[in-house]
């Protein structure tokens, strides 16, 4: 973007203050999120969301599966992988469009940003993907790990001016838990997938400081590890808690022993936090009946004096509407102390816990009831710390040198008590209001390290406090591309130009050939596009059919969701919102998206929607996706729930369902057209099921399908199929794994490009002219195929 184009920007938000007209920031969902995701890869459509679904819909044998999968591409494609780290362009850096002819991925960003614009708020920060732990090098602060949610983990030596990714290859970039040897900065033990998002599974351990990591270690049935420690003075004894309870390794990480804990419920707890007390002593936080079908959760803490060999239960933890989560931390100068930030079964605040003699017995704060010092129209009082999301959203950390100085996190800002919690002050905002410095929403995690400066993890990348928590630092996360990308759009009006929805970072719109996007709508952004003729008019989406136009190249934008009745609904719409384009009109004015139960078209590039016609669509259906043909403007398709698919040859008239799909998984997710010929098409699938198929063709319309996974990683889900434009025997199917390329109609593939992690990659687009490829991913931002 220009300068002129960057004031004009700013200008006209001026403009919307002054006239006193306020438009509303938007939020991300994560209650919405967990659901959709659930509901994406399991089709639990109109059932009660299941509690146990924590860790998302992936089995621990569909984990496993992945892992194998990914180790078969290792050794299958070794050359094509990156070492410990991969391309990526710096921000700020134009760099000359080129066709993408060639076959080397170069990460494109975003990277960083120029200003984020959410409703009436404008801010010159510069954010990255989910964090999920922080581990900074005690003898070298300049030393500094991140885990990602999606995006593995980076690694910056000179205190973040440069970032080094550092797990490109495991098999997921998904993470759950990072934790250094205390007595060897060198070793490093990494807990594979994300609590709440992510396929990875097992535990990992590197000796040389990242650079390289052993094959992965499972620990029982447990496909989460949330927290991981290391025993102080003894590098043989490390902890885990999972979500199939706590487990103890007592040869460094090689072996591993489930400990036994007499909660008082049939069953495995729930591990979600583990701390260490001082001297041999360690204290546990658990939820004990974590599969109960209603009622509330029984949130625990548990206490070992003999490094985790035995424990008890230590009390005083209660609260009257229950306890589910429950995050611990220890006061570095009085290990005797120590604090617990619990949760509610609802996700609200239960209370804030403290123990003064390691954990055996506790008190409530009653910090629910108490006021903030400086309480805003946001947030008065302690109660709102989690919003709702108290499942989700969790960090605690107490300052080195001073028992009674602690921080926590929960959705939308940050506090702290400075008197060991009789007190509370509210330190960060989301939006950067009431006179609080900006630290992004959705907090998970914090560190110190050895000068005392203050790092906290979210939703929004690494923040960093030099004056106690009085101002924050966004600078770290300039240079990291671990965005969770959900979709891109691309134009051949302009090459440059790329639009992406991220999750809970906005609709990101990138600026010229740089790795710098600017992120224009707030929230969860989903599906995108970029008209082709005309690249000022670009498509944002949020959740639930809200579609939004721009006509100035994303400067400014306007509600597009004219005619879609179901627009805003949770009950009518999905989640994530998607759109296809209407390839058979020259003109690029035609898109379609769909609703729970009908498919729109827009003939004026989003400005209005007309409904299409239901009949053939049966009654209780769910739409996945849509996709039109290019050869035949009134050749349409869908994929729908229970793995069908339907197909419309009169515009939209009626609809007729295609034959079965043989080996079928259901979880569809995409669908599209032979250019050339709308009789041919394709289907993807993404079941969490390794042994079911996730890609097939048809050549009659429906009629009979084909398996085409001749070269694809076995059992790995799709997330698109594309045809190329150019060539209608050239496809690309974007995995989990990556992108794979036929030129053969689909009858074999192979892997596409080197440079490109193990990644799990959300779309594929091509320029009309073949001449550009771009991939989205969901932990490692968008790649653009180069010479």
């Amino acid at each position: 973007m220009s300068q002129l184009k960057k004031w004009q920007r700013l200008i006209a938000a001026a403009a919307v203050v002054l006239s006193g007209a306020s438009v509303a920031a938007e939020k991300d969902d994560p209650n919405g999120r967990r659901r959709a995701m659930d509901e994406w890869y399991n089709e639990a459509y109109g059932k009660a969301y299941g509690k146990s679904k924590k860790g998302g819909p992936w089995s621990a044998a569909f984990r496993k599966h992945m892992n194998e999968a990914a180790a078969k591409e290792r050794a299958t494609y070794a050359s094509l992988l990156p070492g410990t780290s991969s391309p990526i362009l710096p921000a700020g850096e134009p760099s000359a469009s080129l066709a993408a002819t060639g076959t080397t991925w170069v990460n494109i960003g975003p990277t960083k940003a120029n200003y984020m614009q959410n409703g009436s708020y404008s801010l010159n920060k510069t954010d990255t993907g989910r964090v999920r732990d922080i581990v900074i090098d005690p003898a070298n602060p300049a030393i500094i790990y991140v885990a990602f949610s999606g995006g593995g983990v980076w690694k910056t030596t000179d205190g973040g001016t440069t970032w080094t990714p550092r797990s490109e290859t495991l098999g997921s970039l998904s993470t759950g838990s990072l934790a250094m040897d205390p007595n060897n900065n060198n070793t490093l033990y990494l807990g594979l997938g994300d609590p709440f998002d992510g396929t990875g599974i097992g535990l990992v351990k590197s000796t040389d400081g990242g650079n390289t990591w052993f094959a992965p270690v499972y620990l029982g049935s447990a496909t989460e590890i949330p927290d991981l420690i290391v025993a102080p003075g003894n590098s043989n004894i490390v902890l885990a808690a999972t979500n199939a309870g706590l487990f103890r390794s007592v040869d460094a990480g090689a072996t591993w022993s489930a400990i036994s804990l007499s909660t008082g419920f049939a069953g495995a707890a729930y591990g979600w936090s583990v701390e260490w007390a001082g001297g041999t002593k360690f204290v546990a936080a658990i939820d004990a009946d974590p599969l109960a079908a209603s009622g509330t959760y029984q949130g625990q803490i548990w206490v070992s004096s003999d490094n985790g060999a035995t424990w008890t239960r230590g009390t005083g933890v209660t609260a009257s509407a229950g306890i589910e989560r429950i995050t611990l931390a220890a006061a570095p100068s009085n290990r005797n102390t120590v604090y617990a930030l619990a949760a509610d079964p609802s996700g609200g605040l239960a209370d804030i816990f403290k123990s003064t003699n390691g954990g055996t017995t506790w008190t409530a704060l009653g910090a629910g009831a108490k006021r903030y010092k400086n309480g805003n129209a946001e947030g008065r009082t302690v109660s709102t710390l989690f919003n709702g999301q108290g499942w989700y959203d969790h960090m605690l950390i107490v300052n080195p040198t001073n028992p009674n100085l602690v921080f926590f996190g929960g959705a939308l800002h940050m506090a702290k008590t400075t008197d060991g919690g009789s007190t509370y002050y509210q330190v960060s905002n989301w939006l950067g209001q009431f006179s609080l410095p900006y630290v992004h929403a959705d907090f998970h995690a914090a560190a110190y390290d050895a000068s005392g400066k203050l790092y906290v993890g979210n939703d929004g990348g690494i923040f960093v406090s030099s004056d106690g928590g009085a101002t924050f630092s966004d600078a770290l996360n300039v240079g990291i591309a671990s965005h969770l990308i959900y979709d891109i759009g691309i134009s051949g009006a302009n090459r440059n130009a790329v639009i992406a929805g991220l999750q809970d970072n906005g609709t990101r719109v990138r600026v010229s050939d740089t790795a710098v996007y600017n992120q224009e709508i707030g929230g969860d952004g989903f599906d995108c596009e970029i008209h082709p003729t005309n690249g000022s008019l670009m498509l944002g989406s949020l959740y639930y059919s809200r579609i939004q136009r721009s006509t100035d190249g994303g400067l400014n934008w306007v509600s597009a969701c004219s005619g879609i009745t179901e627009c805003n609904n949770s009950s009518t719409a999905p989640f994530i919102t998607r759109m296809a384009p209407g390839a058979a009109d020259a003109t690029g004015n035609t898109i379609y998206t769909h609703t729970n139960t009908k498919v729109y078209r827009s003939t004026n590039f989003g400005s209005s929607w007309t409904a299409l016609g239901v009949s053939g669509l049966p009654a209780g259906i769910f739409l996945r996706n849509v996709a039109a043909a290019k050869s035949n403007a009134n050749v349409i398709g869908t994929v729908a729930s229970g793995g069908r698919v339907f197909l419309t040859s009169n515009g939209g008239a009626a609809w007729t369902q295609a034959a079965a799909l043989p080996n079928n998984g259901l979880s569809l997710s995409d669908l599209a057209f032979d250019p050339t010929n709308a009789n041919t098409l394709y289907v993807g699938s993404v079941a969490a099921d390794g042994t079911k198929s996730h890609l097939w063709k048809s050549t009659d319309f429906g009629a009979s399908w084909t398996v085409i996974e001749s070269g694809l990683p076995a059992g790995v889900p799709v997330n698109t199929v594309t045809v190329d434009p150019g060539s209608n025997t050239t496809l690309y199917a974007a995995t989990h794994l990556g992108v794979y390329r036929s030129t053969d109609a689909g009858a074999s593939w192979t892997r596409f490009g080197a440079g490109m992690p193990l990644v799990n990659v959300t779309d594929v687009q091509i320029l009309p002219d073949s001449s550009l490829v771009r991939a989205a991913t969901y932990g490692r931002s968008v790649w653009e195929l180069r010479p």
